[in-house]
């Protein structure tokens, strides 16, 4: 029987590690072949070989140099976080007031706000373009930031809603109870229960504004705060020729904010997801 076991246990662990190889490799081999690419000569990039035959700097130098793409990078980051921010300042109060108070017609006004989620944003990029000219705020960043608002917003409220609904009344009434009023019991007890979905959706927001294509494209012009994604989609489409290793270095920049960020927000990430599955 002992054997028998045995021998389950081997071939569960052979499953898991070849499923986690593969998975692995899905992930690994586009990303490395980014980023050997980024460091072969421009006469390299359709060769064979996977390893550069001479390690160059060439499309650095001209990413930086000649594009400047590090100026696009800090237009995504001020993009993504004031779009972030942002959505926090309106969204928390909001799901608190939709997940812990009862007025009426709370669930018609709920569910008006998320229904955006379904809507095809591209059909707004008209309407939302007409009016941000109209109204100073095209080619601005605080333009994107309150056009992000339209899907993030809904997204924050849907995730936040959920989490203030399950804490406990109890919570708010000793609160209250010990002097505070309900603002007090509001910024003092809820939302340090609060900080790692917060945290959370204050990346996944970030993300939102920050590989935006749509509205980055649609709401600025090459005078403005263009994003690295626009400036991504122009590389790859704009030319005769597609200067691929710069493309990569380019890529290669692009996704490391994300992954630092990550890295850092990783803790309240995974408290975040604990406290949902309880």
């Amino acid at each position: 029987m002992a054997y028998v076991t045995d021998r389950s246990s081997f071939v569960h662990k052979t499953l898991a590690y070849a499923g986690l190889i593969l998975v692995l490799s899905i992930i690994l081999i586009p990303y490395s072949y980014i980023a050997l690419t980024a460091f072969k000569a421009p006469g390299e990039v359709f060769e064979v070989e996977w390893f550069p035959q001479e390690w160059s700097l060439e499309a650095w130098r001209y990413t930086f140099k000649t594009v400047e793409f590090q100026k696009y990078i800090f237009n995504s980051f001020i993009a993504g976080l004031g779009a972030a921010i942002l959505s926090l300042f309106i969204a928390v109060p909001g799901a608190y007031i939709f997940g812990r108070k009862q007025f009426r017609g709370k669930e018609i006004f709920f569910y008006i706000i998320t229904v955006a989620l379904l809507f095809p944003y591209v059909l707004l990029i008209v309407p939302i373009t007409i009016t941000w000219i109209r109204i100073g705020l095209y080619d601005t960043l605080p333009g994107l930031w309150i056009a992000y608002q339209i899907f993030i917003i809904p997204f924050a409220l849907w995730i936040l809603r959920g989490f203030f609904a399950e804490l406990p009344p109890s919570l708010e009434e000793c609160a209250m109870v010990y002097g505070c009023t309900q603002f007090q019991a509001f910024y003092r007890v809820m939302l340090p229960l609060a900080r790692p979905v917060i945290v959370s959706l204050l990346f996944m927001t970030f993300l939102i504004g920050w590989s935006d294509f749509l509205f980055s494209n649609m709401l600025t012009t090459g005078e403005g705060p263009r994003t690295a994604s626009v400036i991504l989609y122009v590389t790859a489409v704009g030319g005769e020729r597609v200067e691929w290793e710069v493309l990569m270095v380019m890529t290669l920049m692009a996704g490391i904010p994300p992954v630092l960020l990550y890295i850092l927000a990783q803790k309240q990430l995974m408290k975040t997801f604990a406290v949902r599955r309880r």
